[in-house]
């Protein structure tokens, strides 16, 4: 359905396209016409439950492609519209440029498709392109992080201007990462159920609709502990505590991307034990292990990670999901030797993690007590209410809105 909006000023509009073209360029008029139109069309929310239903009554390709190539246009052209609301000094960093100039060509790959014939031609080609996206859109994260550290590293004799612009970068890559959450579902939906290395099993795509809450958890775990033990030689325990008030069962199963769930309690473990560790008077030795606990209601599944690493203190506590706050070390440089996990030290871990867990209906909270440790509180959906899950979390871009917020002006 398409909504009315108020177009942007003309001055905003090209800034985005002057970065990586010229805007006389005949090519580059008529991108910027068709990235003003489609952000103009309101993206559809799609719950978990309709992608599986698709899946199992229907899998068919051809309505998929036919779905596809009318919604990620649409939805990476609201993406580019949030972009170029970004201060110039920030859209001029090389890697911020490096990642707009990505979006420019999926959109443009994409919408190639918009007048092709729905033959069996068509889906092979589609199908590569979204191969092609998904390589090309890997390091989007680290990328666009790199483009904010360069952005702070230019203007680090004004701090005062990156304090000015704290809130509103936090907005902006609250946005863009839950866009980039929506586009990877619906496009990795589309490789795992048709293309060649199509996933086996009871999964649908990248949903598994029994998906074993501990089994992801320690998989997690073991994961985090590896990378643990080649930082600090040594690594705290587990303990796992399971209960299913609903079913008569030891386990707990939910309709839910094990993908997902498994970037969430693979941040909050490395965090459980890097504080763990650096807290610990014997690291080599007595270290006070991770308890999790794992429930299921009628409404929520729950997971509570809860570590002995200290704490913080409310001061402290209260900026973790900031993407400008980390206490982790900087990142290595190119070329250094890499000892850290990937994002640590962006502060990118926490704000991503409680983005995934919101995007699906769920959300992530943390309690410390300073002086003793951290609990996280991962809450995930169950049962009927998966019905409503991606419906909250689908970004628009709004000229009307975005032209109130712009950076430039503030």
């Amino acid at each position: 359905m398409r909504l009315i909006f108020s177009l942007a000023k003309e001055s905003v509009a090209t800034r985005y396209y002057s970065i990586s073209r010229k805007a006389s360029n005949p090519s580059t008029i008529k991108l910027q016409r068709l990235i003003e139109e489609y952000s103009q069309y309101s993206p559809s929310p799609i719950s978990l439950r309709q992608f599986i239903d698709f899946a199992e009554k229907s899998g068919d390709e051809k309505r998929s492609y036919l779905f596809l190539r009318q919604e990620l246009p649409t939805r990476l052209a609201n993406m580019v519209k949030e972009m170029i609301r970004l201060p110039d000094s920030l859209l001029m960093m090389p890697s911020t440029k490096l990642v707009t100039s990505w979006y420019e060509a999926s959109f443009e790959e994409v919408i190639t498709f918009q007048k092709e014939k729905t033959d069996h031609k068509s889906l092979g080609r589609f199908l590569d392109t979204m191969d092609v996206i998904i390589r090309r859109h890997r390091n989007v994260v680290e990328t666009m992080a790199h483009g904010i550290m360069e952005w702070r590293e230019e203007y680090n004799t004004s701090p005062h201007l990156v304090e000015k612009y704290r809130e509103k970068i936090q907005y902006f890559l609250d946005r863009f990462y839950t866009s980039r959450i929506g586009i990877r579902i619906l496009i990795n939906q589309h490789v795992l159920l048709f293309g060649n290395n199509q996933r086996t099993g009871h999964n649908y795509g990248a949903i598994d609709p029994h998906c074993d809450v501990a089994l992801v958890v320690e998989d997690a775990y073991e994961d985090a502990k590896n990378l643990c033990e080649k930082y600090y030689l040594s690594s705290p325990d587990i303990n796992i505590n399971v209960f299913n008030s609903v079913e008569n069962s030891k386990e707990v199963d939910i309709i839910y991307v094990p993908s997902h769930l498994h970037h969430l309690c693979f941040e909050l473990f490395k965090n459980a034990m890097r504080a763990s560790m650096e807290s610990s008077t014997d690291p080599m030795g007595d270290v006070s292990p991770i308890t999790v606990t794992v429930t299921k209601g009628k409404t929520d599944c729950c997971i509570r990670i809860s570590d002995r690493g200290g704490g913080a203190s409310r001061q402290v506590s209260q900026r973790w999901f900031e993407y400008l706050y980390s206490t982790a070390p900087p990142p290595p440089k190119q070329g250094e030797e890499i000892r850290v996990a990937p994002l640590a030290g962006y502060g990118y871990g926490l704000p991503l993690s409680r983005l995934y867990a919101r995007y699906l209906g769920g959300d992530l909270y943390l309690q410390s007590l300073e002086g003793h440790g951290t609990d996280a509180f991962i809450y995930l959906k169950v049962g009927r209410f998966i019905n409503d899950f991606c419906n909250f979390y689908v970004v628009v871009f709004f000229s009307l809105v975005s032209e109130k917020i712009n950076l430039d002006q503030i």
